[in-house]
């Protein structure tokens, strides 16, 4: 379910006319979120709950990533 809806996403910023290199940026993002959520042993089932999103971006500020790139994610 996960993956039509991150093909879903991408054609619908295809249609939106957005640039190949912000295309990639943001379907990165998304794909990293899902493999930590499937780290977490999480099967995304097309609710998500809000508790998954904090601790997604606890992840990123214990890794040390830029706030920038916190944020965008």
């Amino acid at each position: 379910m996960m993956l039509q809806l991150i093909e879903d996403f991408k054609m619908s910023l295809i249609e939106d006319g957005k640039s190949p290199k912000t295309i990639e940026s943001y379907v990165g993002d998304i794909k990293a979120f899902k493999e930590f959520l499937t780290a977490k042993g999480v099967d995304f089932n097309g609710t998500l709950q809000r508790f998954y999103v904090v601790s997604y971006k606890n992840f990123l500020v214990e890794s040390n990533y830029e706030v920038a790139t916190i944020n965008k994610r």
